[in-house]
């Protein structure tokens, strides 16, 4: 089994020597493994284009909470994946992100029920400092159970110093 933090360490490294689609195209094709976090949810990678980013995942019954549906932060970590790395798509190597806001808006619950549901993530706005993104979540039959926005503050990667 590989480390979480081996696997970390090696996708933010490579992600400082590529730009942000040929990251995701390479984890698309399975030349990259995905973030332990997505892996953990079962989340997986289906569609990358400049700009738009496309994940699935399922609500299985392991992500309940004690109302018995998949609890909000499911949903939430779909919306923050797809929509982030959508910005991620459209940055240079070296130029990386963080979420400054997250909006979600849930608008019916998740259950194993419901199947497989896909999460796009489309930029609506990439500037040289701050980006914005919208994203979905809906079941095949375009059903929608939530959906948000994020802003993104756009950096330099810098190396951590070294703690010895």
């Amino acid at each position: 089994m590989t480390d979480p933090s081996d696997t970390s360490s090696l996708l933010l490294a490579l992600r400082n020597s590529i730009d942000g689609r040929e990251f995701f195209d390479r984890m698309l094709r399975g030349e990259l493994p995905p973030p332990p976090l997505v892996a953990m949810l079962g989340i997986r990678l289906i569609e990358v284009d400049r700009g738009r980013v496309v994940f699935a995942g399922t609500a299985t019954e392991s992500l309940y909470n004690g109302l018995g549906v998949a609890h909000g932060g499911f949903a939430a970590t779909l919306l923050d994946s797809a929509m982030s790395c959508s910005i991620a798509t459209t940055l240079p190597a070296g130029r990386v992100f963080t979420t400054i806001e997250l909006s979600v808006h849930f608008t019916r619950p998740l259950r194993a029920e419901v199947g497989e549901v896909r999460c796009e993530g489309t930029v609506v706005h990439a500037g040289s400092r701050m980006a914005t993104a919208e994203g979905r979540i809906v079941d095949a039959g375009g059903k929608i159970y939530a959906h948000g926005t994020t802003t993104c503050m756009l950096v330099e990667r810098t190396t951590p110093p070294n703690p010895l």
